[in-house]
């Protein structure tokens, strides 16, 4: 019974990807082909080489799926969003799908694409999504901070944003790893942002060198607060505003 997916004799000569091709030289002639071809030929193309993939993606070499990896970027440069949305939905369960793709459609402008790839994606490693974070915008970020299992470095790249809802985000996630520098970072912006201290505070993994840091930033928040009654009380009292004014 037929797997559904096309043999190598179906697909355009270029198409057919052999662990000894020069993927240089294959890339080239794939865009050769794409060039040619009109935009409902170019995604039934994409498919085809999607389907070469996926058939025998649990088989194939670290560089027989670079090779894919490349086939694909440049493919998906001439097709429409319909034909991205399709890869995605045909890519995010592989453990293999080629990385270049996937960060290629997890950065796409089409946020609601991008947040589903970020979401789903099961290839993605800490290095990828720490690449990815670079370029996105919060929204995305948000996504990758409630990943299962993110690592030292994704959580380190997205302090560096800045974002303090990201920050509040992946530091409430349990599965999300902390760097001793990210723990560092995070106290310095728990400084600016006071509702970071609890969150920070609930980590079990804090490290307790770090602790007393925590008991300060409560201390310097209860001071705050306690000026800020008493400013308030103040101001409140019966000729206050008109002393201010005189004065």
């Amino acid at each position: 019974m037929s797997s559904g997916a096309p043999s190598p004799g179906e697909l355009p000569a270029a198409m057919i990807v052999r662990a000894d091709s020069p993927a240089d030289l294959l890339v080239a002639e794939v865009k050769d082909v794409i060039d040619g071809e009109e935009p409902a030929r170019r995604t039934t193309i994409l498919r085809e080489v999607t389907d070469l993939f996926l058939v025998g993606a649990a088989h194939y070499t670290t560089e027989q799926v670079q090779v894919f990896d490349d086939v694909i970027c440049t493919i998906i440069e001439h097709v429409d969003r319909d034909a991205l949305m399709d890869l995605a939905k045909r890519l995010v369960p592989c453990a293999k799908a080629p990385s270049g793709v996937m960060c290629k459609l997890a950065t796409n402008t089409d946020v609601k694409m991008s947040c589903y790839v970020l979401e789903q994606g099961t290839a993605f490693t800490d290095d990828d999504l720490a690449e990815v974070i670079e370029t996105v915008t919060s929204v995305q970020q948000m996504v990758i901070a409630g990943r299962d299992g993110i690592g030292e470095a994704v959580t380190d790249a997205l302090i560096n944003r800045g974002d303090f809802e990201v920050m509040r985000r992946f530091v409430t996630n349990e599965h999300a790893r902390v760097s001793h520098i990210g723990f560092v970072k995070l106290i310095n912006a728990a400084k600016r942002d006071g509702s970071l201290t609890e969150l920070v505070a609930s980590r079990v993994d804090l490290p307790d060198e770090l602790k007393p840091f925590i008991g300060m930033l409560r201390r310097s928040a209860e001071t705050a607060q306690a000026n800020a009654q008493v400013g308030a009380q103040a101001g409140a009292q019966p000729g206050a505003p008109v002393a201010a004014a005189a004065g």
